[in-house]
C-alpha cells in the first residue's frame, strides 16, 4: 500500500517529524502519510500523563514556542525557584529549581506557582499540609514542633531563627534546612552507678539525680556540642568532689547530700550553655558485700550493747524498788501482813484445789512476825 493511515485517539497527541526535523502535532482524527516517505517520524504522546516527556521538549519551548503555547503550559524555574503545579485548582507537584517541564493544556487546566526559595525558604502555611503528604517529591522539609518545645532552623548549617509550637515546612532549595527541636519542659537526669574512694579509702557506688530545664534553646545548642552530656560530667564531678572528702561514717550517718557549694557551681556552669538546674541529690549509696557485712556485725553489736545498757537499768530500777519496800515494810507489820496476803493469792492462783486449817494457822506455818 502506498498510503499509512494514522489514527489519533482522543488522549493521544503525534508529534510528527520528518528527516529529524520537527514538522507538526497531530490532534484526534485520521490521517494519512505516502509511505514511500521514509523519512517521517511518528512519536505517540498520551495526554492524560498530563506532562509532555520527549527530546523535543527544549527545542518546542524555546524554538518553537508558537507551537509550545498552543499545545502546551511551560512552567520553568531558576536555580534559587520551585514551583508549584496544580491540576484543575488541586495541588499536583513541584518542579525543582532549574527545570523546564511542559504540561498539555488537556484533559486538565493545569497552572503553576513560581516561588523564589532564597528570599521566602518558608513554605506557605496554606501549602504545608498539602505538600507534606507528597512526601520526598515535595521538595520540602517539614517539622511538627509540640507544646513545651521550640524548633532550631539552620540553613546552610547557619541559624536562622527559632521556632514557636506549630507545623512548618522549607523548601529544601533555600539550603538543606535542618530543624532541631529541643525540649523546654523539667527534665531529670540520672547518673547510676558511680563509683567513688571516700576519704578513708572505701569504694562505694552512688546513683545521682538532678532536675533540669532548657532555659535558652540557641545557647544550648551553639555553646556545647551535648548539653545534657555536660551536664552529666559537670554533676559527676561534683558528687565526687562533696564525697571524696568524707568518711564513710559521716556519709551513712549524716546522709550527706551534695554540697550546696559544689551545688551552686553545677548550676553556674549549666547557665552558661542556657540550662537551669534545679534539685539534685544522692539517690542511693550501695556498699561492696563484705563492707555490708561488717557494717551488719557493728550495728548488731551496737544494739545489742544498747539492750544490755536497758537490761541493766531496769534492774538497777527494780532492785531500788525492792529496797525502798523493804525499809517501808521494816517498821510496819500490817504492811508485812498484806504483802503475804498478796503472796499467797499468787500462790493460790497457780494450784486447782487447797485445803487448809484455818487462816490464821496457815498464816503462823508460812510466816513469824518478830515484834
Amino acid at each position: 500500500m502506498l498510503i499509512r493511515r494514522i489514527l489519533v485517539g482522543d488522549r493521544n497527541r503525534v508529534l510528527v517529524t520528518r528527516a529529524g526535523r520537527f514538522e507538526r502535532i497531530l490532534e484526534p482524527g485520521r490521517y494519512w502519510f505516502w509511505t514511500f516517505d521514509r523519512n517521517l517520524e511518528f512519536e505517540i504522546h498520551d495526554v492524560k500523563a498530563t506532562a509532555f516527556e520527549s527530546t523535543w521538549s527544549d527545542y518546542l519551548a524555546v524554538q518553537n514556542k508558537t507551537m509550545a503555547n498552543r499545545y502546551f503550559t511551560i512552567v520553568e524555574t531558576s536555580d534559587t525557584q520551585v514551583a508549584v503545579v496544580y491540576f484543575d485548582g488541586r495541588l499536583a507537584r513541584v518542579v525543582g529549581p532549574g527545570k523546564r517541564i511542559l504540561f498539555w493544556k488537556e484533559p486538565v487546566t493545569v497552572t503553576a506557582e513560581v516561588i523564589e526559595v532564597k528570599t521566602n525558604p518558608d513554605v506557605p502555611a496554606k501549602l504545608a499540609t498539602a505538600l507534606a503528604r507528597l512526601g520526598a517529591s515535595s521538595g520540602a522539609t517539614f517539622a511538627q514542633v509540640e507544646d513545651g518545645r521550640t524548633g532550631l532552623l539552620y540553613l546552610e548549617g547557619r541559624f536562622v531563627r527559632a521556632l514557636e509550637p506549630g507545623f512548618y515546612g522549607f523548601w529544601n532549595a533555600a539550603g538543606a534546612p535542618r530543624i532541631d527541636v529541643v525540649e523546654l519542659r523539667w527534665q531529670t537526669l540520672e547518673i547510676p552507678g558511680q563509683e567513688i574512694l571516700t576519704q578513708d579509702k572505701v569504694s562505694i557506688r552512688v546513683n545521682v539525680w538532678a532536675e533540669y530545664r532548657v532555659t535558652d534553646a540557641v545557647k544550648a545548642r551553639q555553646a556545647v556540642k551535648d548539653y545534657a552530656e555536660y551536664l552529666y560530667r559537670t554533676l559527676q564531678l561534683a558528687v565526687r568532689q562533696t564525697l571524696g572528702r568524707r568518711t564513710l561514717e559521716e556519709i551513712l550517718a549524716e546522709k550527706v547530700d551534695i554540697d550546696e557549694s559544689v551545688a551552686s557551681t553545677v548550676r553556674k556552669e549549666a547557665e552558661t550553655v542556657g540550662v537551669f538546674v534545679g534539685n539534685m541529690g544522692l539517690k542511693d549509696i550501695i556498699l561492696p558485700g563484705e563492707m555490708r557485712e561488717i557494717l551488719n556485725q557493728v550495728v548488731t553489736a551496737e544494739k545489742q550493747a544498747q539492750a544490755n545498757l536497758i537490761r541493766r537499768r531496769e534492774e538497777t530500777a527494780a532492785t531500788r524498788s525492792l529496797l525502798n519496800t523493804a525499809r517501808l515494810m521494816e517498821n510496819n507489820p500490817l504492811l508485812v501482813r498484806l504483802k503475804e496476803m498478796e503472796t499467797l493469792e499468787k500462790i493460790a492462783e497457780k494450784v486447782d484445789k487447797i485445803t487448809v486449817g484455818s487462816f490464821d494457822t496457815l498464816l503462823s506455818s508460812l510466816v513469824t512476825l518478830q515484834k
